[in-house]
């Protein structure tokens, strides 16, 4: 019950951000010029990547990266939709703009975690994030680490992590470019990026304002008549500020960062009931800074954030009006030091407080977490191992101590084996320990082992290559929560009561030739199979032994054909979803394609594009979460134009 299947019936309004005045005065001066994103598929500029690299790139774990010229191709949508067609994560949607989580290797969703240049962005009040209000315009790099990094990220990094960087571009002048785009259901974005470049400081602006009705036509079941989406509107804005300078000391940077966004929601009724008027208003303030020094043999960097963030929900059938919000700063040291020719070590201090506010809390909480992670590599010539470990406290309480250890050897020119064992740790949640009624303080932190193998293949082929890769992996938490009911109980309280196995397999094949002069053409093919069981039976929610975990599919399948032809690009994404376990009913097996068309100019100094996207290409009926109906084919289109000086 803890899982976010139960969001909607007891935990949507979980955190309510307290939007601080943004220093409107220096941000204004960027907002009022309406710019956007530059495509960095056609403008391109050095860049200095800042990301905690051996943690980001742990031997012996799988790692699939999108740069900014992939990326480019999601601009206008959420990180939701691009781990939905570009990741074997499984993203459980409600619908047009609502709420969207993850299960990455058979987890629940409080076990993947997301990372923003290092810093972690789950609610402590839930333990999870909306992938749906996470803009891919506000990104540079996003990776997806699969398997369990509980010693790098800490507590909720069981079943995989989404890491999201930004890139600081030193390249001096002015870039300015703008997006507009419109399509079905009264969908609208404008977005735009300015940045503006000397030799020691640099600045870079972001926002986007986005709506749409999403009142498109269902049919609840194959015998019934259409009826029309009611009470689903989306309104949101956001900004991102940053600011970079590089004092004249070579090898120091500093990076300023405020992120503010403001999303209003209707929630629409479920397929059996008559109507809704339920509404949502998220908002959020996310402030860093980051200090990097590079040295002859090591880099030392330093972080720090405050974040403010809320959720106000409001039910006018039910008469409810709730305002919850936490806020939390964080502090980080970390130091990587290289030792000789083949070793690098690294060592990080993490400090967290966290104050929660929610009627369901009674009265304000207060968490404080401090953590220390250590990590050694060695790189040969063929072989690189990694260990580390991660000693953590919460509250003054010791969390179970978190080692790992992974390799990769490379057996031939184009072939290379990888191997990984981890422990791995999910603390309990300020939901699950203070919510009221239900809420238990004893709770014990969910915690276990995995291990996983994998190989990789790739060759060049005449004018492209081929590349192929296969991981098996198997993960046993014990202690998992579940929210459940207790003998003689009324409601629901979380228990330290279940058993999770999870083993699978992951496979990936890709492609990719060019033909004639202008021509290239890629196919990327993913196929994900997951069994992941409880191995104890639970009496309320009736649990057998042996049953696969609600909403997560047994298979997976991933296609991916893009094809290029001078100043055409052609996209065409396919996936298909096994049948899952609902909470009353099971969701039927589901076939989705998307195609996308795309015609870029890039002269000297601008670039001008044409995008048109068909979703749900096949107009296939279908639900991810049960009784929340999804929207037949749809269309988006837009242009962005750029300048660069």
């Amino acid at each position: 019950m803890g899982d976010d299947v139960f969001l909607y019936r007891h935990f949507l309004p979980l955190f309510r951000v307290r939007c601080l005045a943004l220093s409107a005065g220096a941000l204004l001066k960027w907002v009022t010029i309406g710019v956007a994103q530059s495509d960095s598929a056609f403008l391109l500029s050095p860049v200095d990547v800042i990301a905690p690299v051996v943690r980001s790139q742990p031997a012996g774990s799988r790692v699939e990266r999108l740069d900014s010229a992939q990326l480019s191709w999601h601009l206008s949508e959420s990180a939701a939709d691009v781990l939905l067609r570009r990741s074997g994560f499984y993203v459980r949607s409600y619908g047009l703009g609502s709420l969207a989580t993850t299960s990455a290797r058979g987890g629940g969703s409080a076990q993947t975690a997301v990372l923003w240049n290092g810093l972690p962005l789950q609610s402590p009040m839930l333990g999870q994030l909306d992938f749906s209000l996470l803009p891919v315009l506000f990104v540079d790099e996003l990776a997806v680490q699969y398997g369990g990094s509980s010693a790098a990220w800490g507590s909720g990094a069981v079943g995989g992590a989404l890491l999201l960087n930004n890139t600081s571009r030193w390249s001096p002048g002015l870039s300015l470019s703008v997006r507009e785009g419109r399509g079905s259901f009264g969908w609208q974005q404008r977005s735009g990026t300015l940045r503006y470049g000397r030799q020691h400081w640099a600045t870079s602006t972001r926002l986007f304002a986005e709506e749409a009705q999403n009142d498109f036509s269902f049919r609840a079941a194959p015998t019934l008549p259409y009826r029309r989406q009611t009470n689903a509107r989306l309104q949101q804005q956001g900004v991102l500020q940053e600011i970079f300078l590089r004092p004249r000391s070579e090898g120091a940077t500093l990076s300023l960062r405020v992120w503010w966004q403001n999303t209003f929601r209707q929630i629409p009724p479920t397929i059996t009931q008559r109507r809704s008027q339920a509404e949502q208003t998220d908002a959020l303030l996310r402030t860093s800074a980051h200090w990097r020094k590079a040295l002859r043999h090591s880099v030392w960097e330093l972080r720090a954030a405050y974040f403010d963030e809320s959720i106000r929900y409001r039910d006018a059938l039910s008469r409810q009006d709730t305002r919850n919000a936490f806020q939390t700063g964080l502090g980080e040291a970390e130091l990587t030091r290289r030792f000789g020719k083949y070793l690098d070590a690294q060592l990080i201090l993490n400090c967290s407080h966290t104050r929660a506010t929610t009627p369901a809390y009674g009265t304000s909480v207060v968490q404080r977490r401090t953590a220390l992670y250590s990590v050694g590599q060695w790189q040969g010539r063929r072989l690189r191992v990694q260990v580390d470990g991660r000693l953590e406290w919460i509250d003054g309480r010791r969390v179970p101590f978190t080692p790992s250890i992974g390799m990769e050897g490379q057996l031939s020119p184009h072939g290379q084996l990888q191997a990984r064992l981890a422990r791995h740790y999910r603390a309990p949640t300020l939901n699950d320990r203070y919510w009221r009624p239900g809420g238990n303080p004893s709770l014990r932190p969910e915690q276990g082992w995995s291990q996983e193998i994998g190989a990789t293949y790739r060759r060049a082929v005449w004018k492209g290559d081929v590349a192929l890769s296969a991981t098996a992996f198997h993960r046993h938490i014990y202690d998992w929560i579940l929210w459940a009911r207790r003998q003689g109980q009324l409601f629901f309280s979380p228990q330290n009561i279940a058993e999770v196995r999870t083993r699978g397999l992951e496979a990936r094949l890709g492609l990719q030739q060019s033909f004639l002069a202008k021509g290239q053409v890629r196919l990327s093919i993913g196929y994900d199979h997951v069994r992941s069981t409880n191995e104890r039976p639970v009496v309320n929610p009736r649990i057998e032994a042996g049953t696969q975990l609600f909403y997560v599919p047994k298979h997976q399948v991933q296609a991916e054909l893009w094809v290029q032809w001078d100043h055409l690009q052609v996209i065409v994404f396919h996936e298909y979803t096994d049948a899952v376990i609902g909470l009353n009913e099971t969701v039927s097996a589901f076939r989705l394609g998307t195609l996308r068309l795309q015609y870029a100019r890039d002269a000297r100094k601008a670039h001008l594009l044409l995008f048109l996207c068909v979703e749900n290409a096949w107009d296939a009926h279908y639900q991810v979460v049960e009784r929340r109906p999804m929207p037949g084919r749809h269309f988006r289109a837009g242009i962005q134009a750029g300048l660069c000086r």
